[in-house]
């Protein structure tokens, strides 16, 4: 079971926008655009969050609005929001650029001819494991 996002409620079946919760969040992107921390712009707005559920709050798409859920910011704001996340996680130096390698995992093995095998069960799992080889798909 999942949970309604903050600021929306379900009334006669149908998702509605909690307009306490919702005023709430549009202060804290009002707040963190005009320059504050995350946990600074949740406590001018008068919600306890900390920093990582404040983070989701501004980065949580559906507030823009979709076929389920009502809008409740708008899509300048919360560009803007994501933006400044961006550059202060940069000029923090929270950002660490990946390399991505492409793993070829094999799919094709065949065994190499087999010989006489040890008497030693271990041994010869051991063995055959070693006759295995790897057939080029390219």
């Amino acid at each position: 079971m999942s949970r309604l996002c903050y600021g929306y409620t379900i009334r006669d079946g149908r998702l509605e926008v909690q307009e306490t919760e919702a005023e709430n969040i549009r202060k804290i992107f009002k707040n963190y655009l005009a320059g504050n921390a995350l946990i600074k712009s949740a406590d001018l707005a008068g919600v306890k969050k900390n920093s990582s559920s404040v983070k989701r709050i501004l980065t949580n798409k559906k507030y823009l609005g979709n076929d389920i859920y009502p809008k409740i910011i708008d899509r300048e704001s919360f560009e803007k929001a994501g933006q400044m996340l961006k550059e202060r996680a940069v000029a923090m130096g929270r950002v660490w650029e990946k390399e991505e390698k492409i793993i070829k995992v094999p799919c094709k093995f065949r065994n190499k001819e087999e010989g006489v095998l040890p008497i030693d069960p271990f041994e010869r799992a051991s063995y055959q494991f070693k006759l295995i080889e790897v057939i080029d798909d390219e």
